[in-house]
């Protein structure tokens, strides 16, 4: 699995897991998972590198307790391994 595919992978989990992900222009301003009401918001910084994103994401995901859902694993395997290939 490369960068991009580890990046667009993790997103759409997190998207079916019920966190919205919203892709902006955060101009290196931290983003990050947070909470709005009762609702999670992924923000994922476009103005990074592929390889950036992934690491944010993976910090942000990282943190949470993927173990009880149907996507256990693959998260598991999107968090641990490095991918190559960065494009």
């Amino acid at each position: 699995m490369n960068t991009l595919e580890a990046l667009e992978t993790m997103l759409a989990i997190a998207h079916e897991e019920g966190i919205q992900v919203r892709s902006e222009w955060l101009s290196g301003v931290r983003g990050g998972l947070v909470r709005v009401g009762s609702k999670a918001v992924l923000f994922v910084d476009q103005a990074l590198s592929v390889s950036d994103q992934l690491e944010q994401v993976r910090s942000a995901l990282g943190a949470l307790d993927w173990s009880e859902t149907s996507h256990a694993q693959q998260m598991a395997v999107c968090l641990s391994k490095v991918p190559r290939g960065d494009l």
